[in-house]
C-alpha cells in the first residue's frame, strides 16, 4: 500500500508542476509587442538631455573650484577686485627675468680693474654687448658700480653644467682669468691680481 500512495503522489506533483509551466510559457507570446508602447526619441531630444547632464557636471566642477580657491583665499570677497576667489588667476612666465640680479662669485684676491683696485669680496657680474658688439663684464657691490673689463666673445662653455655662470679660475702668477656664460654668448678677460 505504501508503494500505492507514493505513486499516486508522484503521479498528482507531476500534473500540477506541468501544468504551472505550461501558463508560464503563455505569457511569452507576448514578447513581440513589448516595445509597442515606448516613445521613440528624436536626436535633438537626446542632444538637450546630454547638455542638462553636462551642464550639472560643469556646476559641479564650478563649485569645486571655488571650495579650493576659499580653502586658499580664507573665502571673503577682498577689497581689491583683482584679488577675489572668482576672478581666473593668469600665470604668465617669462624666460628671463625684468631685472636681472647678475652672478654672484668670490673674489679671494685684489684685482684691478680700470687701472682702480678692486678689493676681495662677494660681486655680482653682469655681462653686456656694447653697441660697437664688444663684450664688457661688470663688477658691482650691492648697487655700487665698481668696474668693468671687456671681455672676448668664445663658443668655449668651459665644461660648465649650468648655461649662466660667472667664476675666477688661476690663469698665472700676475692675472686671474674670469670665465663668463649666459644665454647670449659666452666671454673670458683676463685680470691683473694681487695677493
Amino acid at each position: 500500500m505504501d508503494r500505492k500512495f507514493i505513486s499516486t503522489l508522484f503521479v498528482l506533483f507531476f500534473i500540477t508542476t506541468s501544468t504551472a509551466f505550461a501558463e508560464g510559457w503563455d505569457d511569452i507570446g507576448d514578447l513581440d509587442r513589448a516595445w509597442d508602447g515606448q516613445k521613440t526619441i528624436t536626436n535633438k531630444e537626446f542632444e538637450q538631455v546630454m547638455e542638462h547632464l553636462e551642464s550639472k557636471k560643469k556646476k559641479a566642477e564650478e563649485k569645486k573650484k571655488r571650495k579650493r580657491a576659499k580653502k586658499i583665499s580664507g573665502g571673503g570677497t577682498s577689497l581689491h577686485s583683482e584679488l577675489n576667489p572668482d576672478k581666473n588667476i593668469n600665470i604668465i612666465t617669462k624666460l628671463k627675468p625684468e631685472k636681472e640680479e647678475g652672478i654672484l662669485i668670490n673674489i679671494p684676491v685684489v684685482l684691478y680693474v680700470e687701472e682702480k683696485p678692486l678689493e676681495k669680496g662677494y660681486y655680482n657680474v653682469f655681462a653686456e654687448r656694447s653697441d660697437d658688439k664688444k663684450i664688457y663684464i661688470k663688477f658691482y657691490q650691492s648697487q655700487y658700480f665698481k668696474g668693468k673689463v671687456e671681455a672676448t666673445e668664445t663658443d668655449d662653455d668651459f665644461s660648465e653644467e649650468n648655461v649662466d655662470f660667472a667664476r675666477i679660475v688661476e690663469y698665472n702668477n700676475s692675472f686671474v682669468k674670469i670665465i663668463f656664460g649666459c644665454i647670449d654668448f659666452n666671454a673670458y678677460a683676463y685680470i691683473p691680481y694681487s695677493e
